[in-house]
């Protein structure tokens, strides 16, 4: 959506001319485009500001700002300005979460007395969306929940939004409305064995768009050398808030390929193994990325033992699927 949509819908004695009517509502609202990628603790409703959209893996914060004019005889008698503000919260491992929608107090300004709005939320197949966000005369503050309920199937990702259209009506005006949509949500049954006869993580949902952070390699002392070493040079991959990320890969026949191009014709001395960067279960292990970027080390066996039990925890935490972006703090 824009950063400024404005949607007048015309008066009744236009029938459907594309000319407003003269006794119309006319609606604008003002969505934050500007996105901030918050630390995943949760976002406090302090935070959600007109203009920002502020999102970690499973919430997000976001505030439009709205204005309803009234037009009589194609003048503005009156207007109504409010703020209306999202805050959602996924589940991880569960495929029902819920929203808090808040209007503001509107500021109401001559004839804009006596304006009702109304709300209808969506999410699309086979999400259910359940709203108990009022009908509300805009005067006072209030505010209402939104309950959602996916049905993805096994061994299958959906990808989805939240879709809100507010209706506004006054006695003796033709209505106005306008609609926008939430960040992008994704929930998915994917975690699964090999046998695929068993789930090793419930289904649940996420916001792909946040990547999360590995940071489980950094106690493994010689492991965690090789990954800054590598990070600090080339293209910086993974590396936090200075490189590029590294995005999960799932074919497990590749990532043993990926390992084999680089540490198959290695040698490690007794009580050593060959540890590559980046993982070989990403989409950047391997050689697919210049000599500059990706590198070995012989490290101790029994922090390479360790290290990929960590690296499949974090996929399944985290609910990454393939092609899902991530970063490594060590």
């Amino acid at each position: 959506m824009s950063a400024a949509a404005a949607v007048a819908v015309a008066g009744t004695c236009m029938g459907a001319a594309a000319e407003p009517g003269p006794d119309h509502l006319a609606v604008s609202v003002d969505k934050g485009l500007a996105m901030t990628a918050a630390a995943d603790t949760g976002v406090a409703a302090a935070r959600c500001k007109v203009g920002n959209i502020v999102y970690t893996r499973t919430t997000e914060c976001e505030t439009a700002r709205a204005t309803v004019e009234v037009i009589h005889n194609r003048a503005v008698v009156g207007t109504a300005t409010f703020t209306i503000s999202h805050e959602m919260t996924l589940n991880k491992k569960s495929l029902k979460w819920s929203e808090t929608m808040r209007v503001s107090k509107a500021t109401i300004v001559n004839n804009a007395r006596g304006i009702r709005m109304g709300v209808s939320v969506s999410c699309g197949s086979p999400c259910k969306a359940s709203s108990h966000v009022p009908g509300h005369t805009l005067g006072s503050a209030f505010s209402g929940k939104v309950d959602y309920s996916d049905g993805v199937k096994k061994n299958k990702t959906h990808s989805g939004a939240a879709n809100y259209t507010f209706t506004f009506t006054k006695p003796g005006y033709t209505l106005g409305s306008f609609s926008y949509a939430s960040l992008g949500f994704r929930c998915d049954d994917t975690f699964w064995n090999a046998a695929n006869t068993r789930r090793l993580v419930r289904p649940g949902c996420v916001f792909p768009k946040f990547k999360p952070t590995l940071t489980t390699m950094s106690t493994l002392p010689e492991i965690a050398k090789n990954i800054r070493r590598i990070q600090a040079k080339g293209g910086h991959y993974g590396k936090p808030g200075s490189g590029h990320p590294l995005h999960r890969l799932t074919d497990d026949r590749k990532a043993t390929a990926n390992r084999r191009a680089v540490c198959g014709k290695a040698k490690p001395p007794t009580g050593k193994s060959c540890d590559e960067y980046p993982f070989a279960r990403t989409h950047e292990g391997g050689t697919a990325l210049p000599a500059a970027s990706r590198g070995i080390a012989m490290v101790p066996e029994n922090e390479q033992d360790q290290q990929g039990g960590r690296i499949i925890g974090f996929y399944k935490q985290e609910r990454l699927v393939n092609k899902d972006g991530f970063w490594v703090a060590v």
